[in-house]
């Protein structure tokens, strides 16, 4: 058989020969949708081109000025970046922290687990975009939060929950916690199965209490399933857009303002295309070195276990 399929056709090339040829199409429409756009938008960020000033190929060559007027005088896109690291971080923290228990929970037996954990999962199925229209509805002045708060603590407990920072900033971080907790959950409660159980059993038997299990000899099991998980979500919560976008369009004024609206106001409100493409390949390369960072644990642990 290794004979047959080794020999050529009857048009002179090897079986071999034919399959790259048809790996050829995928390839060239991968350059085409990935590389290319990249490359355009990564010389549209050294011009001062805009859509109102002709071809792109027509603009000034401006080098590396986009990039030192953001990273040095756009107060806008510095407090952007400083509001998406904090919001992101808090979130990360709140999901890990609900996901983790979810998944300790569900690690017992008790009645209605199967239609619980489907109806746990749901909300990560839905459309960011749906998820935010859904909580812009809740959060309005009128609407079930803030009846719920009138009907609980009086009629003084009502807000209005997008014209001041602070709420605003608690109805993003709430919802964007209640979308995403199931992802950690979901990969969390796959990591806790997956632990072992002979390190667990010799702790029991050498007296160990289930705290000093869980926290000693489980977690730190866990530790490349919660990075791992950290950096999906890192990678994701920093593209925040859709809930924000839906919600508070980054206001009031800039108090919501994240990193991908900011970008898109540039790119779509303002015609700064150019500039826009600047910021986001420092998104980019941020985000780069954020992934770096944080799977350099897990890497080394690879690398040690070789």
């Amino acid at each position: 058989m290794t004979q047959i399929a080794s020999t050529p056709t009857s048009k002179g090339l090897s079986n071999k020969a034919i399959a790259r040829i048809f790996t050829v199409p995928g390839q060239v429409v991968s350059v085409l949708v990935l590389v290319m756009p990249l490359l355009v938008a990564l010389y549209m960020s050294f011009t001062d081109w805009s859509p109102t000033r002709g071809s792109l190929f027509d603009a000034g060559f401006t080098g590396f000025e986009n990039y030192s007027e953001l990273l040095i005088w756009d107060t806008r896109f510095i407090y952007a970046v400083i509001r998406t690291f904090l919001i992101s971080t808090v979130c990360l923290c709140l999901e890990f922290s609900f996901g983790l228990g979810l998944a300790v929970l569900f690690m017992r037996k008790f009645r209605g687990k199967s239609v619980l954990f489907s109806a746990f999962l749901t909300p990560m199925m839905i459309l960011p975009v749906v998820v935010g229209y859904i909580f812009w509805m809740l959060f309005q002045s009128n609407g079930p939060i803030n009846q719920v708060l009138e009907f609980m603590f009086g009629a003084e407990a009502m807000m209005d929950w997008f014209k001041s920072a602070p709420p605003a900033i608690f109805a993003v971080i709430l919802t964007e916690v209640w979308h995403w907790t199931p992802l950690f959950f979901l990969i969390l409660l796959s990591g806790l199965n997956s632990v072992p159980e002979n390190p667990v059993r010799a702790a029991v038997i050498l007296g160990a209490n289930p705290r000093q299990v869980f926290w000693r000899v489980i977690m730190p099991t866990l530790k490349p399933v919660i990075i791992v998980a950290f950096v999906i979500r890192a990678m994701e919560v920093i593209k925040l857009f859709d809930e924000v976008f839906m919600l508070t369009r980054g206001g009031p004024g800039s108090s919501t303002e994240t990193i991908s609206l900011y970008i898109y106001k540039l790119a779509f409100n303002d015609f700064q295309l150019a500039y826009g493409a600047a910021a986001a390949f420092l998104v980019l390369v941020g985000s780069l070195l954020l992934v770096h960072m944080l799977l350099a644990p897990v890497r080394d642990q690879l690398l040690e276990g070789k």
